[in-house]
């Protein structure tokens, strides 16, 4: 008897399994590109202007996202502290992005909420932005002022055009 419990057991392990991956390749399949996109233009940006971040490449100024990348990086290596310091939004930025990743792969449910989630977590992204910006510009990386932006640039060739005129 506990040999068929445990061989029915075996079998919905593996049928749960087939669910979960067949929920992720469908993902895959239908984000893909343009997660593909996306990288190509984060990597060929990163290569051209040394940044991802348009606000920062057009500017020099972050935008409330930026650090946040580092942010996961260091919490995903278990620097919970630098991550904090590096953008302390990536807290429940990444409990969102679990709650939604259980949802939807292991239970293969919609996540219920899930725009409130997000509005929520781009008006607290604002809210932080500005104080970190009030506190920490332009002094304390990630809310530095990047000198080497476009419109530094532009000004920079305006301002010798129109000294010339």
């Amino acid at each position: 008897m506990r040999k068929i419990a445990a061989f029915i057991e075996t079998v919905h392990r593996k049928e749960k399994a087939a669910a979960i991956m067949e929920r992720i390749g469908a993902d895959v399949r239908q984000f893909g590109p343009a997660l593909t996109a996306a990288v190509i233009y984060m990597l060929a940006v990163n290569l051209i202007f040394h940044a991802f971040c348009p606000l920062v490449i057009f500017c020099g100024v972050p935008c409330p996202g930026c650090g946040m990348t580092r942010a996961a990086i260091l919490v995903l290596t278990g620097r919970w502290a630098a991550a904090w310091r590096m953008n302390p939004v990536i807290f429940p930025v990444m409990a969102a992005a679990v709650y939604f990743g259980w949802n939807r792969y292991i239970i293969g449910r919609r996540a219920a909420g899930i725009k409130a989630i997000a509005v929520s977590l781009l008006i607290l992204m604002i809210a932080v932005y500005g104080v970190r910006m009030y506190l920490y510009f332009p002094n304390r990386v990630p809310c530095i002022y990047t000198e080497d932006n476009m419109f530094a640039h532009i000004w920079e060739a305006y301002r010798q055009t129109a000294g010339r005129q």
